[in-house]
């Protein structure tokens, strides 16, 4: 198939793409990026450290001390080494411009990941088999901006990630294809339990892909609208909340954990040391 991925540049996004790197090369693929999600004024303090090191430390930090340390790992970052398919920013996805480059194109699936932009009608009309989308919470209870934050903010015991379509300009209220979750655990931070849905998500994304490709019709289901809530951009009262039930918003420790799991697996006990040293300089 012909599939155009919407991601946006971060660190969730990256680990998301790497996981469905294998399924995607036996398909052609365009990859447009984002760099932005939501309203980048006012941000809280919580928010503003939660993007560095999910964005500024990833493509510069992170990529020294991998360079400088010669690590080898197989993880491809979006940057300048990107070699598997072509990937250029995308400013404005519902651009005359851009929307007949779609057109020319003649994709057989858009796929957005954590894309940055609201998707309007002319350009969703594209692709032959639509667009979905990998939400990371639980539709329809959290719609809109970190779902997952909110859910852990009402003390629920289980977050999860939803596929869905996207068949309008309307925010998170496409039809649900599925619905993955996964336990809370609390004695890890905020940052940590959101990354553990792209494993979830990803997964999700590589079945419906294989139906789609069969030329078989996805089972969705009509999401109920009167039911859960829409949330922008995260407030400082939001974080407060996480924090007064003992959760961090995100830790050296979980963040380590996070890069040595998805990035680079086989760090030796010094290379792990020389890692912590160079977080801890940047926290």
């Amino acid at each position: 198939m012909k599939i155009v991925l919407f991601l946006n540049k971060d660190l969730e996004a990256n680990i998301a793409y790497n996981l469905l790197k294998s399924e995607l090369l036996s398909h052609s693929v365009r990859i447009y990026y984002s760099d932005t999600v939501g309203n980048p004024k006012n941000k809280p303090s919580d928010l503003v450290k939660l993007e560095y090191f999910e964005k500024g430390f990833v493509f510069n930090e992170l990529s020294e001390f991998i360079n400088e340390n010669k690590i080898e790992n197989s993880f491809e970052f979006f940057d300048d080494n990107f070699k598997s398919f072509p990937i250029k920013k995308c400013s404005n996805v519902n651009s005359v411009e851009f929307i007949n480059e779609m057109k020319d194109l003649n994709p057989d699936l858009f796929i957005s990941i954590r894309f940055g932009k609201i998707f309007k009608d002319e350009i969703i009309q594209v692709p032959k088999n639509g667009l979905i989308n990998l939400h990371s919470a639980i539709l329809p209870d959290y719609r809109g901006i970190m779902g997952t934050l909110h859910a852990i903010k009402e003390e629920n015991t289980k977050i999860g990630c939803t596929l869905h379509t996207i068949p309008n300009s309307g925010i998170d209220t496409g039809e649900i294809i599925e619905i993955a979750e996964r336990n809370v655990n609390r004695e890890k931070s905020l940052f940590w339990n959101i990354v553990q849905l792209y494993p979830l998500g990803t997964e999700l994304i590589i079945k419906n892909l294989k139906i789609i490709d069969s030329n078989n019709s996805l089972n969705t289901q009509k999401q109920n609208l009167e039911e859960g809530n829409y949330f922008s951009v995260p407030a400082k009262s939001d974080f407060e909340k996480i924090e007064s039930l003992g959760m961090d918003i995100i830790s050296v420790k979980d963040y380590q954990e996070v890069l040595s799991s998805f990035i680079m697996k086989n760090l030796s006990e010094i290379e792990k040391l020389h890692l912590t040293t160079c977080i801890k300089h940047s926290w």
